[in-house]
């Protein structure tokens, strides 16, 4: 919202909060500092009204409009801090069987837990890329702990004052660079989720809101000592932070959140989340999560392929086949069709059961001029 905000407002030649008030007749309007977490809904419908934009588009824009798929509830008050992180994160497990994370303290020395991807210190992040495109703003994600990178150009997001710098001194930088590796996947993971609103993952396709607690799973999962874990638990923590080349847990000694770590740690706590996604996908780990199922292709399953043919004619195919080739010649020939009629006919007690009989040769092609009657045949004794 903030992003769209300020390229109107550059259009008008006009600071945002006048956009926001004189412009949109909301003279009284309060303007947020904040104008991507919950803004009036004033302002949002003027501006629906003004822009023609849907006011469900605009909601969308701003964090309040990401319930429940990102977040479980905006704000989280404090004295539901706990539960919230315990139903969201802890209650979803991937890696470790369900329960075998424990209980941590989410609120340590007073510094309080705002709310899964909400960080202690709030990147400020834009697309070297993007930012040349006058009509391109930054993405509402890119304002939290979740993505690394642009996935539209396949490159890391940088300090947007630097990026702005960049782009209107022309200064020359050193160049996008790349987006590559787990780091990659898990962003491409997380667009999937915010573009189309599900995330085709190894096991299964999953909802955009089931992706989000499965990776702040995988990153809680991650950041655990390795001690206090089954063994099967630390085999896995270990495989992954081996493959990513990093020390074990980044180098973490206590256990925060992952919202209260720093920027550099987050990072290479997603770089292991991604680690773990391409182990597990390839069947080096195994997950044993309550969403282990989405990280593991399924286990492949023999289909019957049902009883062969047999070689041998039964009874009936014989018996098939005479009949069709009976009625091939009861059509082009007038006697045998008679003897055909006899034959059928020879069981019949009633005049009805003999038409039956003669109503089935003639819809089978053979002429009814060929097929006598009862009292032609001599049949005088049905009734």
């Amino acid at each position: 919202m903030s992003s769209w905000l300020e390229q109107l407002a550059e259009l008008y030649e006009m600071p945002v909060r006048d956009l926001l008030t004189r412009n949109l007749g909301l003279v009284d309007l309060w303007v947020p500092d904040d104008l991507d977490y919950d803004p009036p809904q004033a302002m949002l419908a003027a501006l629906a009204e003004r822009t023609g934009v849907d006011l469900a588009q605009l909601k969308a824009m701003t964090w309040v409009g990401w319930q429940p798929w990102l977040f479980d509830m905006l704000p989280v008050p404090a004295q539901a801090a706990q539960t919230v992180f315990d139903t969201y994160v802890r209650d979803n497990s991937a890696l470790l069987a369900p329960d075998e994370a424990g209980a941590n303290n989410v609120a340590p020395r007073g510094k309080r837990w705002r709310g899964p991807w909400f960080p202690y210190w709030p990147p400020h992040r834009a697309c070297p890329l993007c930012a040349t495109d006058s009509e391109r703003g930054r993405a509402l994600v890119w304002r939290l702990p979740l993505m690394t990178g642009c996935v539209e150009h396949g490159c890391r997001l940088e300090d947007a004052t630097e990026v702005t710098l960049s782009v209107t001194l022309g200064r020359q930088g050193p160049g996008p660079v790349p987006s590559e590796g787990p780091l990659a996947t898990v962003d491409r993971y997380t667009y999937e989720a915010l573009t189309t609103g599900r995330v085709a993952l190894p096991g299964r396709s999953v909802h955009a809101g089931v992706w989000f607690r499965l990776l702040r799973g995988l990153l809680d999962e991650v950041s655990l000592a390795l001690t206090t874990r089954s063994a099967h638990g630390r085999a896995t923590l270990e495989r992954i932070w081996q493959a990513t080349g990093r020390a074990e847990r980044a180098g973490l000694n206590t256990w925060r959140p992952y919202e209260h770590l720093k920027p550099e740690i987050q990072e290479a706590m997603l770089h292991a989340a991604g680690t773990a996604l391409h182990l597990a996908a390839d069947g080096v780990i195994v997950p044993r999560g309550r969403l282990a199922s989405a990280l593991r292709p399924p286990p492949h399953r023999h289909v019957y392929d049902g009883d062969q043919p047999s070689p041998h004619r039964n009874a009936w195919q014989e018996a098939v086949t005479q009949l069709e080739a009976a009625l091939r010649l009861a059509r082009t020939d007038r006697g045998f069709a008679r003897q055909l009629l006899h034959f059928l006919t020879r069981g019949c007690r009633t005049l009805d059961r003999f038409e039956v009989e003669r109503v089935f040769l003639s819809g089978a092609g053979v002429p009814a001029e060929f097929l006598p009657s009862a009292r032609e045949l001599g049949r005088e004794d049905l009734t």
